[in-house]
């Protein structure tokens, strides 16, 4: 039984030793004037990811979050019934993210990434939201612990279902012009 109980140990801390989760994730905030000439809004994120490294290639991971504003990265929603039906200011969205990531190259403190994902969104009092798709980012390790991360682009498909008679909408295609964000990640 000492034996059993000793491999038992030996093999935990072996994993833990060579575990690498890491939690983190994105914050943002900014203001937001709608078409109408209504006033600015202040729109807010709240992202917060958790993950896990695989090997040196591969990591699993999952963003929960809280929007309220213009939806997240890589939504591109702002066109026909979505911007008609709701104002895209008064928005709020929560949404989970599982992902994979592949790091595509590493020089020293610097690897880029593609983080392949589903997002399932709902917008309070409008609709779902369903996308799939790639982004790529670029991880700078300040130390061992502490990253610096940041995701610019979407490639993909998403589909915005609105509550009641509204008409869904589909998008696919490369988004690069409202898709960046920044974030900074702690490694344990």
């Amino acid at each position: 039984m000492k034996k059993i109980l000793l491999l038992a140990v030996v093999m935990f801390a072996s994993l833990n030793a060579s575990a690498q989760f890491y939690v983190g994730g994105s914050v943002g905030f900014g203001s937001v004037k709608p078409t109408g000439g209504s006033d600015s809004e202040f729109t807010f994120r709240i992202l917060p990811e958790f993950g896990y490294n695989l090997n040196d290639d591969w990591a699993i991971g999952i963003i929960l979050g809280y929007q309220k504003g213009f939806p997240f990265e890589g939504q591109n929603l702002g066109k026909g019934d979505f911007n008609t039906q709701y104002q895209y200011s008064k928005t709020e969205i929560f949404q989970i993210s599982p992902y994979a990531r592949y790091t595509a190259i590493g020089w020293d403190q610097v690897k880029l990434f593609f983080d392949g994902g589903i997002t399932f969104g709902s917008f309070k009092d409008a609709g779902t939201l369903f996308s799939l798709g790639i982004r790529p980012g670029l991880a700078i390790n300040l130390t061992d612990e502490l990253s610096f991360v940041t995701h610019i682009g979407f490639l993909g498909f998403e589909n915005y279902s609105p509550k009641g008679e509204g008409k869904s909408g589909n998008n696919f295609g490369l988004d690069l012009s409202n898709s960046c964000s920044f974030g900074v990640y702690y490694n344990f």
